[in-house]
């Protein structure tokens, strides 16, 4: 498998490292903004016959880095392995280190600190090499019992987006976790087919719509209620309940519950391989017969090298969009 623009070293639970790219079939590198990890799957060739050929190290527990070039594109840990008794390869998924951000938990007060500070101190305390870290200075309160730390960090971020009016995400550079202030990328790729753009589909649904909020009190009187007078009127009333107590805007969040849950656009496009098509990106598209025209954001990658080929397949939104976490409480008055 000729790939000379990636590089694939692998090291085994016994220390055991070695170059595996030319021993891959496929390797795909994949994200979704739902996600707290990337993922890295690759199949190393294995034989039991072949006594010339490199044995890949593929024992769970070992790490994998993933290069283009020069650059460290993902430092992960191998934790998933398939082995088929018919199969000439081992199959072996890898996460980066936001799976410790999902398997680790914590009980946590938060008094008067901003969500970067709280994201460096647990970073600190997991011993997660911490990057750069959005500041948003907003100072918070709340606490956290028994709490996933990327629900911890995104709560705060998401507490935090509603007063700054930005939105944040999560990535892993390397290993070091970063906070990152969504933006439209400075110069975003351009798909056109023809070119790069090698299929587009798009999907219209609204199966899955709030078109109101209810707001709530702590004794359980609605005391308010926000809705798309059009989309009732269109599709019939699809209610969200929220309560008051819970949110410092309860009309904002309700307003944020109807912009984020409206007709879903689901635009699925597979290109040629582009390392800069990643989640939370943006990339304009033009492409003439599904109509899908304009500047796009990548709710999900996966870039698939096999048989020399490089793909990247994505799902775009016409909104980035933050994935908001509301873990916690607020402190007791």
């Amino acid at each position: 498998m000729e790939q000379n623009y990636v590089k694939l070293r692998a090291t085994g639970p016994d220390g055991t490292t070695a170059n595996i790219t030319q021993l891959c079939r496929s390797i795909t590198w994949s994200g979704d903004w739902r996600s707290a990890a990337r993922t890295l799957s690759y199949s190393p060739v294995v034989s039991a016959d072949d006594t010339h050929l490199p044995r890949a190290p593929t024992g769970l527990g070992g790490s994998v880095q993933f290069w283009h070039g020069p650059d460290l594109l993902m430092d992960a840990y191998a934790l998933e392995r398939t082995r088929d008794s018919l199969g000439t390869t081992i199959d072996v998924t890898a996460y980066d280190r936001g799976l410790y951000l999902t398997r680790n938990s914590a009980f946590l007060r938060v008094e008067g600190q901003t969500p970067e500070a709280v994201t460096a101190s647990l970073c600190a305390q997991f011993g997660i090499p911490a990057g750069a870290l959005a500041a948003t200075g907003v100072p918070l309160t709340r606490n956290f019992l028994g709490v996933a730390l990327y629900k911890i960090i995104m709560t705060l971020y998401t507490l935090a987006a509603d007063q700054t009016g930005k939105q944040y995400r999560i990535r892993f550079r390397g290993p070091r976790l970063e906070v990152m202030e969504m933006a439209q990328s400075p110069e975003s790729v351009i798909l056109t087919p023809g070119s790069n753009l090698l299929s587009c589909v798009t999907k219209e649904s609204a199966s899955t719509m709030t078109n109101s909020v209810a707001i709530y009190d702590d004794r359980y009187n609605r005391i308010k209620t926000r809705e798309d007078s059009g989309a009732v009127a269109l599709y019939g009333l699809m209610q969200a309940a929220i309560r008051a107590g819970a949110y410092d805007d309860p009309e904002g969040r309700a307003a944020q519950v109807l912009k984020e849950n409206g007709v879903k656009t689901a635009i699925t496009v597979n290109a040629l391989g582009d390392l800069r098509l990643i989640t939370g990106n943006t990339v304009v598209v033009h492409e003439p017969v599904t109509g899908t025209d304009g500047l796009f954001w990548i709710l999900s990658d996966s870039h698939t090298w096999r048989r020399g080929i490089y793909q990247t397949r994505l799902t775009l939104s016409l909104e980035g969009l933050m994935d908001r976490q509301a873990a916690g409480s607020g402190a007791k008055k």
